[in-house]
């Protein structure tokens, strides 16, 4: 990148930062991270080579901060190196009794039966986003659906869930949370 064009995008991203980083935190599902992701943007913008050329700055400045937000955040929710996940993996479960298997057992024939007698869309999403670990925004353009009809489907299916798995710890504690992609 020329120094015009660094400088030009430093510009545009000052004049509509608001904007950007209001459409960053729909992106990434927080304010700060949407913040931080949008400071970085501008220390690398000034750090720029010459290599490219711009056609859309705003969506130029909005993918650098997505892309930095992503990459910030797969660094920060690294639990376990792939060495220690091998050695996890032979490691004897000492919890593994019978009493907590039937128990475990009996919960997932419970979740099941709730999910048979959900509504046939709300099944579909709570799947793809707790099963799947689909973003809300994927489901509702794969199912041709609003971003918010998705929220709203997926809030009611959890609350369905927890009224009736009532004796079900995880769905108490809300943990029907399965991996989603940031």
């Amino acid at each position: 990148m020329s120094e015009s064009v660094s400088s030009t995008l430093r510009a545009r991203m000052v004049a509509r930062y608001v904007e950007l980083r209001g459409k960053l935190e729909r992106i990434v599902g927080s304010r700060d991270d949407a913040a931080d992701a949008m400071q970085e943007t501008w220390l690398r913008l000034a750090a720029m080579g010459d290599t490219a050329t711009v056609n859309n700055a705003d969506a130029y400045l909005l993918r650098m901060a997505a892309n930095i937000a992503t990459d910030r955040y797969r660094q920060d929710h690294v639990l376990l190196a792939r060495g220690e996940i091998d050695e996890l993996v032979h490691l004897a479960d000492e919890t593994s009794d019978p009493e907590r298997i039937a128990g475990a057992r009996s919960d997932v024939q419970a979740l099941s039966q709730v999910l048979e007698r959900m509504p046939a869309r709300r099944r579909e999403i709570l799947v793809a986003a707790r099963v799947d670990g689909q973003l809300n925004s994927e489901i509702a353009e794969r199912m041709d659906l609003s971003v918010s009809t998705v929220e709203k489907e997926l809030r009611a299916a959890l609350e369905y869930c927890k009224k009736r798995l009532p004796d079900v710890e995880a769905a108490q504690r809300g943990h029907f949370a399965g991996p989603r992609k940031y």
